[in-house]
């Protein structure tokens, strides 16, 4: 399973603090560089991919979207 930069980034941010939830505003911020704008769309696209190849890998609920608040990281249980 190879990530791009973008998930890489998305992943590690995600995995610093597994149990809490991460704002769309700060999980844009870990995926964009400097002076570089990064839409909603294309952070879903990255978050997509990622859940994609991390169920691919035997852990399809480590990511959970909570409406409204944001996104966080679990523990592999699949």
């Amino acid at each position: 399973m190879a990530l791009t930069a973008r998930e890489m980034d998305l992943l590690v941010k995600l995995m610093t603090r597994p149990d809490q939830v991460h704002s769309r505003p700060a999980l844009v911020d870990a995926i964009s560089g400097v002076n570089i704008h990064v839409s909603d769309r294309t952070m879903d696209s990255h978050l997509r991919n990622l859940r994609a190849k991390l169920r691919a890998a035997g852990c399809a609920d480590a990511i959970d979207t909570m409406h409204g608040i944001g996104i966080r990281m679990w523990p592999c249980t699949t």
